[in-house]
C-alpha cells in the first residue's frame, strides 16, 4: 500500500481553483475512484489558501476519515493572527502546515516563529516551492537544525533544478523531499545524475511519495520503477516515511 502525503483536488493539477463546495463531492469521488485503482491507502488534501480555503479541504477529510487528511495553510502574518488560525486548524485535526512560496518570505521571523509553534505541536511542515533559491536553502538549513525534532517537506523534491541544491541536506534526519511532478521530469532529464549521486548515498531513502494531483499517479508509479528501487527503499518512500512524518 502508498500513502500520498500532498495531493490536490480539481479538475488536474492546474485547475484547483475550481474546487468550490457546490462540486467538491465529485472531485473526491474522482479521487477515491484513482486512489482505489493504484492502491493509495490514504492521501493528505494540501491547500494552497490563496487558492483554495483549507476549510474545504478539512471538510472533505472529516467526512471519509479512513481515507483522507487535510493539511492547512495560512500566511504567517499578521502573526497573532496566524498563530489563533493554526491553533483552531490543529483542533480541528489537520495533520501538516503548508508554507507557500506565494505566501511568505523565508528571512521573516514570523515563519521562524510559526513554525516552532508547529514543532512545539508536533505538526510537520510542507515548503511548497517551484524552485529551492538561496533564500528557501537558508530558511531550510536554519529550520532543520534549530528544531531537530520537527519534521519538515520539501514538495516537488525543491524544483527540477532547486532539487541538486538540497540535496545537501539530506543527511538530516528530519528533512524528506516529496516526489510529486519532479521525479517524473528528473529520471528522463540530464538532471538525472543528482539522483543517480543521491541513490548511490542512500539518500533515496529520504523521498517520499506525494502526487499534486491524481492523474500524476500512473506517471509517478513509472518513474520509481525506473530508479530500480530494493523492497525496503520502495517501502521507505511509499509508505514509511509518511507514517513517520505524519505519525501515523
Amino acid at each position: 500500500m502508498t500513502i500520498d502525503i500532498h495531493t490536490h483536488l480539481g479538475a488536474d493539477h492546474t485547475r484547483i481553483g475550481e474546487v468550490t463546495r457546490s462540486n467538491i463531492a465529485e472531485h473526491i469521488e474522482n479521487l477515491l475512484t484513482q486512489m482505489d485503482a493504484y492502491g493509495i491507502e490514504k492521501a493528505v488534501l494540501a491547500p494552497l489558501q490563496h487558492i483554495v480555503p483549507t476549510e474545504l479541504y478539512i471538510e472533505a477529510a472529516k467526512d471519509y476519515p479512513d481515507k483522507l487528511m487535510a493539511a492547512c495553510s495560512l500566511m504567517p502574518r499578521p502573526i497573532d493572527r496566524a498563530f489563533d488560525r493554526l491553533r483552531t486548524y490543529i483542533d480541528q485535526g489537520v495533520v501538516a502546515l503548508v508554507l507557500d512560496e506565494a505566501m511568505f518570505y523565508p528571512d521573516d521571523p514570523a515563519v521562524m516563529a510559526l513554525i516552532h509553534e508547529c514543532v512545539k505541536a508536533g505538526l510537520p511542515v510542507y515548503f511548497h516551492v517551484n524552485n529551492v533559491d538561496n533564500g528557501v536553502y537558508n530558511l531550510l538549513n536554519r529550520v532543520t537544525l534549530t528544531f531537530p525534532d520537527g519534521r519538515f517537506v520539501i514538495l516537488h523534491m525543491g524544483g527540477l533544478f532547486g532539487f541538486s541544491r538540497v540535496t545537501s541536506l539530506l543527511d538530516r534526519e528530519n528533512l524528506w523531499l516529496e516526489i510529486s511532478s519532479t521525479i517524473i521530469r528528473l529520471v528522463e532529464s540530464p538532471m538525472r545524475v543528482y539522483l543517480d549521486a543521491v541513490a548511490q548515498d542512500r539518500g533515496v531513502q529520504r523521498l517520499v511519495f506525494g502526487s499534486d494531483h491524481y492523474a500524476e499517479y500512473d506517471h509517478l508509479m513509472a518513474a520509481l520503477n525506473m530508479i530500480n528501487l530494493d523492497f525496503e527503499t520502495s517501502k521507505a518512500i511509499r509508505e514509511t516515511n509518511a507514517r513517520k512524518i505524519l505519525n501515523l
